[in-house]
């Protein structure tokens, strides 16, 4: 996980092909000024969603996980915690291949506050859980880049 301003951006790139078509796009666009739903940078491979979300209690929520897709999420207006644990146990629905998406229980894990411009970056694989409760907020816009991992990437 990196946990930063979204004004450091730029400082990683070459981390990921995808990672850096979205730091071209941020020169010249305002995440903050994008319709809800979802924007394509580079079609499937990379791409941002602008949702609203009601934060939760961290007991009873799960930690989801991706295989193919790095997320980089961060609140555009209010703020949430985010979770991530390396103990990631996958639940009895298992990975749904489709979605690049699999949700299951671990121990709560370190606790990263978003919003005030800082984004939270999970590699595939990295479990997280987002949209927890801070006590402060119970309402988020948030937007989520889905960006295809290296190993992906050249195949779509």
């Amino acid at each position: 996980m990196i946990y930063d301003n979204f004004s450091n951006l730029s400082a990683y790139k070459g981390l990921s092909k995808g990672l850096d078509k979205v730091i071209e796009w941020a020169k010249t666009h305002k995440v903050e000024e994008l319709p809800l739903g979802r924007t394509e940078i580079d079609g499937s491979r990379v791409f941002v969603n602008v949702m609203e979300a009601d934060t939760r209690p961290e007991e009873g929520a799960h930690y989801e996980v991706h295989r193919k897709y790095i997320d980089l999420q961060m609140d555009l207006e209010g703020s949430e915690d985010i979770l991530v644990s390396s103990c990631y146990t996958p639940d009895a629905n298992g990975f749904d291949d489709a979605a690049d998406i699999g949700f299951g229980d671990g121990p709560l894990g370190n606790r990263s506050r978003l919003g005030d411009g800082m984004f939270a970056l999970f590699l595939a694989g990295e479990s997280h859980m987002p949209t927890v409760s801070n006590g402060s907020c119970t309402h988020v816009k948030k937007a989520v880049f889905k960006i295809l991992s290296n190993e992906y990437y050249d195949e779509v």
